[in-house]
C-alpha cells in the first residue's frame, strides 16, 4: 500500500529526526489500526491555540485587503478555486487554505517512487503579487510561536515545492518567491491580538534540505515494515516527546516489566546519535549496556557518546538493579558544602504568552518564608507585580544575612545560596526581569534581582558570575553530575524524587497527578497553563497550582538536604564549590554603568567565568577527562635526571588512551597531580604544580621543572606516593592579561 506524506509530516521529520513518527504518520488510519499503533492527540493545547491565533491574524488580514477563504462550513478551498486562484482568475490577490498537490513535474523533479505518495497540503496563506517579470507568489505560515525555526521554514520549502510543480503542471507561467515567510507572535504583543512580527528567510538552503529528506531519506523510511508484530522503524525517546501523538505507544520500549529489557531510549543522556551507535554495537537494550565494559573510541561512536560513556553505563547499571549510586571520584564545583541559609526559587513560564505563570520563593534557614504567586491572567501588571512580591521577600532575606554578616565574627558569618531546580526556571526568571526593566521599583527598589539574575541586554554582574557568588545552583545539575538514578530518560524532579524515596533517602516524593504530571518535565505542563488561564468550568484552578508549586519547593529543599548530608560523610567530599559568606554586591549598577565600568565588569566577568568553567571541568574523574581529551592521564614515571643547569626532567610514558588528548607543550597553566582532588580543584595550588613538557620517542614525554620545585613538599611527597599509571597532566586556568587589563582600566578611571 502507498505511504502518503504530508507538510505536517515533513515538519514534524525536521523537529524531530524521529523514523518511527514519520513512517507512521505516512500510514492511513485502517492501516495503523491494523498494527495497532496507539496515537493520542498530546499537543491539544498548542494546536488550539495554533488554531485561535490564525483566525485572529486572517481576520487582521482581511480587514485590510481581500482574502480568498473557504466557504461557510469549510476548512479548505476546493481544487477549482485553488486553480483559479493561481490563474489569476480571482479579485482577491490573498488567500488561505489553499489546496496545493502533486503531479508529474514535481514527482519527475524529485525522481519519487510509485510506493511513496505526497498528500495535498494546504497553505496558511499565500500572496499572487504582479511584477514586471510577471507574476510571482509568495508563501507565508502562521506560527503561535515567539520565534520561527528551521522546521517552520522548511515546511514553507515544502509547500514552494507543491507550488512549483503545480504552476508547471497547469502551464501558468508564474514563479514563486525566493523568500518565505513565517508570521510568528509579535514580541511584547498578547496572543489574543493575533499581532504578528514577519520573520522572512531565503528558501534556498531549505529547499535543499526538504529535497534531499524527499529524495534519500522519505523512501527509505516509507520502505520500513508496519505490521502487527513486524516494527523496522527506528525511533528514541527523549524530553520533546511529550508533544509527540506517539509517545504512549514508544513508551511500551520502556516499560517492561524487567528494566533490562527496556530500550537503550530509556538511560537519561542518550542522545539519538548515541543510540545509533550503541545499536551498532549491539548494544540495544538497557541491559546490554549496563554489562558493557566500557565504550572506546573505536567503532560506531558519537561525539556525546564518546564524552559520557562511563556515566551512561553507570546510568544503565542503576537502572538495571533499581539503586541509587554515586558516580566514583566525581566532583562538583556547582554546589557549596555548607549552607545556612538555603533560599529556593521556581518559576513557570507560558510559552504561548510569553510571560510567567507562577513565580515562588522558600526560604530554609532561620525563620522560614514562603511567596508563591500564581498569575492566572495574562498582563504585565500582574507579572510584575508578583514578581516585586517574591523579589521583595528574597532581598530582605538576604540583606539580613549581609548584615549579620557585616558585623559578625570570621568564623560566625553566615553562608548563604541561592536553588532552583531546572535551569530553564533561571532563564524564565532573567527574562521576566528583562521585560520589566522599565519599571522604576524593578530598576531601583529591587537592583539586586537585576544583579542576580542579569537579563541579556544588562552588562552581566561579575560578582555574582564568578565561582565565589553563583546566582543560583541547578540542583538538577547537580545529581546529573554525582548520581545514577534509576529515572527514565529525563532527570526530572517527579522522578529523580520517587527514586530517593523509594531507596529511602528522603522522606517524601513529588508526586503530581493528572494535568500536572508530565513524562520527563518538572515545570508545569501547557495543558495546565492554558486551563487555568481560560478558566474553564473544570479547568485547573489557583489552589490546585499553589498546592503543585509548594509541593515542588518542598521537595527542592529535600534534594539539597540530602545532597549536604551524603557530603557530610563521603571520604574525599565531593560538593567542592568553596563560597566566601555572603554580602551584597554594591560597586557597580549595571542599569547605570559608565563605559570604564562596563569594560572592567566585562573583563572581570570573563576572567571569573573561565576559571569556574576549569573547576568544573577538573571536577570529572581521569577517566572522564581523559574520554574527552582534556587530560594526559595514566602516565607512569619511567625515569628522572637534572639537566646541566640544574633543573630537573621527569620522563613519563603515555598510555594509548591519552595519545590523542588536546593538549599542547605550548599551553600555559599545565599542572602536574596524581589526580588529588584536593590538589587540582584548588587554584591556590596550581602554581607549586605548574610545568612544561615536551614529548619524546615511543610514546614518552619528558617534564621539566626547576630544582626548588622538585624538591618541593608537595611534589616530594607526590613522587614518593604516586605509583604506576597514577599521574595526570591537565589544563588549568592561567589569566595573564587579565589583572593587567583591570589594573590598566582602574587606572584610566584615575582609582589606585
Amino acid at each position: 500500500m502507498a505511504s502518503g506524506l504530508s507538510a505536517s509530516t515533513v515538519k514534524s521529520w525536521f523537529q524531530y529526526r524521529c523514523e518511527r513518527k514519520t513512517r507512521y504518520d505516512m500510514m492511513s488510519r485502517a492501516e495503523r489500526d491494523s498494527a495497532t499503533i496507539v496515537k493520542e492527540e498530546s499537543g491539544a493545547a498548542w494546536a488550539l491555540e495554533g488554531n485561535k491565533f490564525e483566525e485572529r491574524v486572517l481576520a487582521r488580514l482581511q480587514e485590510k485587503e481581500p482574502l480568498l477563504r473557504p466557504g461557510p462550513n469549510e476548512d479548505r478551498l476546493g481544487q477549482a478555486e485553488t486553480i483559479a486562484f493561481l490563474r489569476g482568475q480571482t479579485k482577491q490577490k490573498a488567500a488561505t487554505q489553499l489546496g496545493l498537490e502533486q503531479g508529474p513535474s514535481f514527482r519527475a523533479a524529485l525522481g519519487l517512487p510509485d510506493g511513496l505518495q505526497i498528500n495535498r497540503s494546504y497553505t496558511d496563506i499565500v500572496f499572487r503579487e504582479t511584477t514586471p517579470e510577471g507574476a510571482r507568489f509568495r508563501i507565508v505560515d502562521i506560527k503561535a510561536t515567539r520565534s520561527s525555526t528551521p522546521f517552520h521554514k522548511a515546511q514553507v520549502a515544502f509547500y514552494a515545492l507543491l507550488l512549483r510543480g503545480m504552476l508547471a503542471d497547469l502551464g501558468i507561467d508564474a514563479s514563486v518567491d525566493a523568500t518565505g515567510a513565517v508570521w510568528h507572535i509579535r514580541a511584547g504583543s498578547r496572543v489574543a491580538e493575533g499581532l504578528v512580527e514577519p520573520a522572512t528567510f531565503p528558501l534556498k538552503p531549505y529547499l535543499r534540505l526538504v529535497e534531499e529528506f524527499l529524495k534519500r531519506d522519505a523512501p527509505r523510511i516509507a520502505k520500513r515494515k508496519v505490521l502487527a508484530n513486524v516494527d523496522e522503524t527506528f525511533f528514541h525517546i527523549y524530553f520533546k516527546c511529550e508533544q509527540c501523538d506517539y509517545l504512549a505507544h514508544c513508551r511500551k520500549a520502556i516499560g517492561h516489566p524487567n528494566p533490562a529489557d527496556n530500550d537503550v531510549s530509556a538511560v537519561p543522556g542518550v542522545s539519538h546519535e548515541g543510540k545509533l551507535a550503541l545499536q551498532a554495537r549491539g548494544l540495544k537494550t538497557v541491559g546490554l549496556l549496563a554489562g558493557s565494559a566500557g565504550i572506546g573510541a573505536t567503532g560506531p561512536t558519537s561525539w556525546s557518546l564518546q564524552r559520557r560513556s562511563d556515566t551512561i553505563i553507570a546510568r544503565a547499571g542503576a537502572i538495571t538493579a533499581n539503586e541509587v549510586r554515586r558516580l566514583p571520584d566525581v566532583m562538583s564545583y556547582l554546589m557549596p558544602p555548607r549552607i545556612e541559609r538555603a533560599f529556593y526559587l521556581l518559576a513557570d513560564h507560558d510559552a504561548v504568552e510569553d510571560n510567567l505563570v507562577t513565580i515562588a520563593y522558600m526560604r530554609r534557614g532561620g525563620t522560614p518564608r514562603s511567596v508563591i504567586r500564581v498569575i492566572d491572567k495574562s498582563s504585565p501588571d500582574t507579572e510584575r507585580q508578583a514578581m516585586l512580591d517574591v523579589f521583595t521577600a528574597l532581598i530582605a532575606d538576604l540583606g539580613e544575612v549581609d548584615a549579620h554578616n557585616a558585623a559578625a565574627d570570621p568564623d560566625q558569618q553566615l553562608q548563604a545560596h541561592i536553588f532552583i531546580y531546572e535551569p530553564a526556571e533561571a532563564r524564565a526568571i532573567q527574562a521576566a526581569i528583562g521585560r520589566h526593566l522599565d519599571d522604576p521599583q524593578i530598576r531601583t527598589g529591587l537592583l539586586h534581582a537585576v544583579r542576580l539574575f542579569p537579563p541579556e541586554d544588562v552588562v552581566p554582574e561579575p560578582e555574582f558570575k564568578g565561582a565565589h557568588h553563583l546566582p543560583a545552583t541547578a540542583i538538577r545539575s547537580v545529581i546529573e553530575q554525582l548520581y545514577a538514578l534509576p529515572t527514565m530518560v529525563s532527570y526530572d524532579l517527579r522522578q529523580v524524587s520517587e527514586a530517593l524515596h523509594t531507596a529511602g533517602q528522603i522522606d517524601a516524593a513529588y508526586a503530581p497527578v493528572g494535568t500536572f504530571r508530565r513524562d520527563f518535565s518538572s515545570l508545569l505542563a501547557m495543558e495546565a497553563i492554558r486551563s487555568l488561564r481560560e478558566g474553564l468550568r473544570d479547568g485547573v484552578t489557583v489552589a490546585q497550582v499553589e498546592a503543585d508549586v509548594r509541593a515542588r519547593l518542598e521537595t527542592a529543599a529535600r534534594l539539597v538536604e540530602w545532597l549536604t548530608s551524603q557530603n557530610a560523610t563521603a571520604q574525599p567530599p565531593f560538593l567542592r564549590l568553596e563560597k566566601q559568606p555572603f554580602r551584597f554586591q554594591s560597586t557597580l549598577n549595571p542599569l547605570n554603568a559608565g563605559d570604564l565600568d562596563l569594560l572592567h565588569a566585562y573583563e572581570l566577568l570573563d576572567s571569573r567565568s573561565a576559571l569556574l568553567e576549569t573547576l568544573v571541568r577538573l571536577a570529572q574523574p581521569a577517566r572522564v577527562r581523559q574520554q574527552r581529551g582534556e587530560c594526559l592521564a595514566g602516565l607512569t614515571l619511567e625515569s628522572e635526571g637534572r639537566h646541566s643547569n640544574g633543573c630537573r626532567w621527569l620522563r613519563f610514558s603515555i598510555p594509548a588512551e591519552s595519545r590523542d588528548a588536546e593538549i599542547s607543550p605550548d599551553d600555559i597553566g599545565l599542572i602536574l597531580t596524581d589526580d588529588n582532588p584536593d590538589l587540582r580543584l584548588n587554584p591556590a595550588n596550581w602554581r607549586p604544580l605548574e610545568i612544561r613538557f615536551s614529548y619524546g620517542d615511543h610514546g614518552s614525554l619528558f617534564v621539566n621543572m626547576s630544582a626548588r620545585q622538585y624538591d618541593s613538599a608537595i611534589m616530594a611527597s607526590l613522587r614518593r606516593q604516586t605509583g604506576p599509571k597514577g599521574w595526570c597532566i591537565d589544563k588549568t586556568h592561567r589569566d595573564v592579561n587579565g589583572p593587567r587589563v583591570q589594573d590598566f582600566l582602574l587606572q584610566l578611571g584615575g582609582q589606585p
